[in-house]
């Protein structure tokens, strides 16, 4: 007795996978900082919350462990900005809330990067590479707010 059995098709998730692509109407440089972009539009404000935090931890590492108030204070700073940053992006004034944290985003690579380069301490370099991501996508945001560019990335 011979079954003629198919194989059972594989299952499929609830979810279905959408492609996305690149709008074409855009110089390269625009079509490259497109997906920071789309990724940016989709994360915020946590990053910027994520950020307030890793200040927030610093500045407590700074006053408990290398017993500073001064860079204590200037995390505790950096990390009020970038919380008020975020609130501003859910609140509805996305301009001022990205231009606040290019602003931060600089002011954190200003302190942190030399500090990083003379000692070279984790957290230093930790946040140094924080804040250059976080400049690089304030930067391009705050931009995009008032070009309309790049373009977001769009389903196929």
């Amino acid at each position: 007795m011979s079954s003629n059995k198919q194989p059972s098709p594989p299952a499929q998730s609830s979810k279905v996978p959408t492609e996305m692509e690149i709008p074409r109407d855009q110089n390269a440089l625009q079509r490259t900082s497109s997906p920071m972009a789309t990724l940016s539009s989709h994360l915020d404000p946590y990053p910027h919350y994520i950020m307030s935090g890793a200040c927030a931890g610093g500045g407590i590492y700074a006053y408990n462990m290398l017993r500073n108030p001064r860079i204590a204070a200037t995390a505790g700073a950096f990390s009020l900005a970038y919380l008020f940053a975020g609130r501003l992006l859910v609140t509805g004034h996305p301009q001022l809330g990205y231009d606040i944290g290019t602003i931060t985003s600089i002011g954190l690579l200003a302190t942190a990067v030399p500090a990083a380069r003379a000692t070279g301490d984790a957290y230093s370099v930790a946040m140094s590479a924080l804040g250059g991501v976080s400049a690089a996508a304030n930067l391009l945001k705050s931009y995009q707010q008032r070009t309309g560019m790049p373009h977001e990335m769009v389903e196929k």
